[in-house]
């Protein structure tokens, strides 16, 4: 209903009311129900490279999530959130791919549901991953930007060896995700031990196994330790060599000015003795016309 109010204009008292009903019936809606195309855009031609011509009504979905948030602890069940949660994940997921999307709108859409609400941000990830690689010229501080987002303690095992080798996030996210995986092997590690110690009635072979599952555990937990290590030389190296350009360009600059100090102080000397010579040439030709008079008059 809401997508063909919109698509006949009609007015905006009628489509604030159907997106508040929306907004107190989150739980029902599903995919389908948040894409609604930009017919108004679409009406307007705006051009292609155009910020505004986007594929689907972004701010309508915006609205909707702010009438959901108002409504959620009054009329809403307490674990609506979880789902509405996963919903939006997937709607960013859609509008991720879309090029005219700004990255403001997009973060701005991914931060409107409290940190709560979702119980894994595996979603999320997925979302801003697919916005990352649909949008590959972002600046750095762009990056940064989108990856604070991700709260990497909330990320699943696979999710985490996925960003630990995406080159697309900033890598200060990238030393976050393994850290982090770092934590949960140490938390799993004393689990398992507490589990073992407890465990004395056990037979042989089922010990013998959780020592092999502490072991692999141990063994992925120093190659983590090694490839955050790596990163942070890498990273230290980055910052050097920064540095080392920036020095070599400061002493660029000092000799360019003392360089032209010292041409401009030749020239002044060469134009100091040329003006000299010209002033002693007429003084040396008046002193030989009167020692070529004198001597003729000694000779006469």
């Amino acid at each position: 209903m809401l997508k063909m109010a919109i698509l006949v204009s009609t007015t905006p008292v009628l489509i604030t009311e159907l997106e508040k009903r929306i907004g107190m019936k989150m739980e029902h809606a599903d995919l389908d129900d948040l894409l609604i195309p930009s017919y108004r855009k679409a009406e307007q031609a705006l051009p292609m490279n155009s910020p505004e011509s986007l594929m689907y009504d972004v701010d309508a979905v915006q609205r909707i999530i702010e009438y959901f948030l108002m409504y959620k602890n009054q009329q809403q069940p307490q674990d609506s959130g979880l789902y509405v949660s996963k919903l939006l994940d997937n709607y960013l997921v859609e509008i991720a791919r879309d090029p005219n999307l700004s990255i403001t709108r997009f973060q701005v859409l991914a931060e409107s549901l409290p940190e709560s609400t979702r119980s894994c941000d595996d979603g999320l990830y997925r979302a801003i991953d697919t916005y990352l690689k649909s949008h590959p010229l972002l600046s750095d501080y762009d990056r940064r930007r989108l990856c604070k987002i991700i709260n990497c303690r909330k990320l699943s095992v696979d999710a985490c060896m996925h960003a630990a080798q995406n080159d697309r996030l900033s890598l200060r996210t990238i030393i976050q995700v393994l850290l982090s995986e770092q934590v949960k092997m140490r938390a799993a590690i004393q689990e398992k031990e507490v589990g073992q110690r407890e465990s004395n009635s056990e037979n042989d072979e089922k010990q013998t196994s959780t020592d092999i599952e502490i072991k692999i555990l141990r063994a992925e937990l120093e190659s983590v330790k090694a490839k955050m290590a790596e990163l942070q030389s890498d990273y230290s190296e980055l910052q050097q060599k920064h540095e080392k350009i920036s020095n070599k360009q400061r002493r660029a600059s000092i000799w360019v000015s003392r360089w032209k100090k010292i041409r401009t102080s030749l020239h002044k000397k060469v134009n100091e003795e040329e003006m000299g010579e010209d002033k002693e040439i007429p003084g040396q030709f008046g002193s030989r016309a009167s020692f070529v008079s004198r001597t003729r008059m000694s000779i006469s």
